[in-house]
């Protein structure tokens, strides 16, 4: 039954339409509004009369959004309504005219009504927009049927589907709350076309609670892989150094089906991700501590090169480190440099004190010239021990790096 509008409380304030006039972005603007200290989201609108939209009113007013944190993205010839309180203007728009969030214009010659044909053309495009506006061929967001993982049978998926609640900007960005069956999902995009979840295209962050990549994002399992492991063609041969290399057993590829809904799955452990896609990440820490922690393994990789630089110094805490896949044979270990320094010094000592046997006769060893190896002027032997021990562990020098630093092993009292 309709509502008999004469019985309205006196602070119910009714809608009208309205068409921009005038978008108002800072407080530096050549064009200012009269009325607020802060003109982000402030327009200039014109309304329309109620009865015809052959009819403009005369009134020209300043409006601010109607909702305090959420000021959505307007421009001119944008259709929104407007509600008043207080002798003051708040909108909500721009309305959907065309449901595609790059063009909200009024859907009716705003030109003709408001300036009855005497606007300024040459700055006006035929949709009524500004000549310069940046118009992109993108659409609304779409939720794309997924048979893996929304799990409605064909006979109710009609009757039992679930849009997404999406916040979208005008040019490919949106930031999407929603879920896939019972499993709820967040993602970001920048730079998508609206009609498509590629992730290779733009930028995407993404958090799922089941499913696999290739499953949330309806790209097939065999064609999705990250950079550093391309897909393997007759010009492209596999990686020498996939994503995962060295690590152990069974770990030793990146799993791409990790989460996978499947028929097959009777006791599943794997649910929730988060991923990052673009074609460049920085990540700084301008005050404190960049963290990175796993229960598992932390990899990295590079198609290219892999460099780690730092004013400080840095500390690799490992029961064991390996340079290279292979050197986890333990074929080959790193010498400890003030271990073989005092081994070079036994030896030396050892010679230093060596004698021939001659017809019961002690005699020094010598050089070809037959000059004794531990006797001056030359003293070899000396020489060389006196390098040895000035060389100092703790500061470096000589054969001793003063840059790089290795642990000792472990006694055996250490366990």
């Amino acid at each position: 039954m309709a509502r008999d509008r004469t019985n309205l409380p006196d602070e119910f304030a009714p809608f009208q339409s309205a068409v921009v006039l005038r978008v108002y972005l800072n407080d530096t603007d050549d064009f200012k509004q009269p009325i607020e200290s802060n003109s982000y989201g402030m327009v200039k609108i014109k309304t329309i009369s109620s009865k015809s939209n052959s009819t403009i009113s005369s009134r020209e007013l300043f409006a601010r959004p109607l909702l305090r944190g959420i000021s959505d993205s307007i421009t001119q010839d944008d259709l929104v309504i407007f509600t008043t309180v207080n002798d003051k203007h708040y909108y909500i728009g721009p309305l959907n005219t065309y449901n595609n969030p790059n063009f909200c214009a009024a859907d009716f010659p705003v030109d003709s009504l408001i300036s009855r044909g005497a606007g300024n053309k040459d700055v006006k495009d035929k949709s009524g927009y500004g000549i310069d506006y940046p118009f992109r061929q993108n659409t609304k967001i779409q939720k794309q049927k997924n048979t893996d993982l929304d799990f409605f049978p064909p006979q109710t998926y009609d009757v039992s589907k679930v849009s997404d609640l999406a916040l979208e900007g005008r040019h490919g960005n949106s930031i999407r709350v929603g879920s896939r069956g019972i499993f709820p999902s967040v993602t970001i995009d920048n730079d998508s076309q609206g009609n498509s979840e590629d992730i290779s295209k733009g930028s995407t962050i993404s958090m799922i609670s089941n499913g696999s990549i290739s499953q949330n994002f309806n790209i097939n399992e065999n064609q999705f892989r990250l950079s550093v492991d391309p897909i393997p063609t007759d010009e492209n041969p596999p990686s020498q150094f996939p994503i995962n290399k060295g690590n152990d057993d069974g770990e030793d590829s990146f799993n791409y089906r990790w989460g996978i809904e499947s028929d097959d799955i009777s006791d599943k452990t794997e649910f929730n991700q988060m991923i990052m896609f673009s074609d460049r990440i920085t990540f700084d820490a301008r005050q404190s501590d960049f963290t990175v922690s796993s229960r598992n393994n932390i990899n990295f990789g590079s198609k290219k090169n892999f460099t780690l630089n730092n004013e400080g110094h840095s500390v690799i805490n490992s029961n064991n480190i390996y340079l290279g896949e292979k050197a986890k044979n333990k074929a080959e270990p790193i010498v400890l440099g003030n271990e073989l320094r005092l081994i070079l010094i036994e030896i030396l000592e050892i010679l230093n004190s060596a004698r021939a046997n001659v017809q019961g006769v002690p005699l020094p060893l010598v050089d070809s010239n037959l000059a004794p190896l531990n006797a001056a002027p030359i003293n070899a032997i000396g020489t060389l021990l006196q390098k040895l021990n000035d060389l100092d562990p703790q500061n470096g020098g000589g054969f001793l790096s003063s840059h790089h630093y290795i642990e000792q092993n472990r006694s055996t009292n250490e366990g």
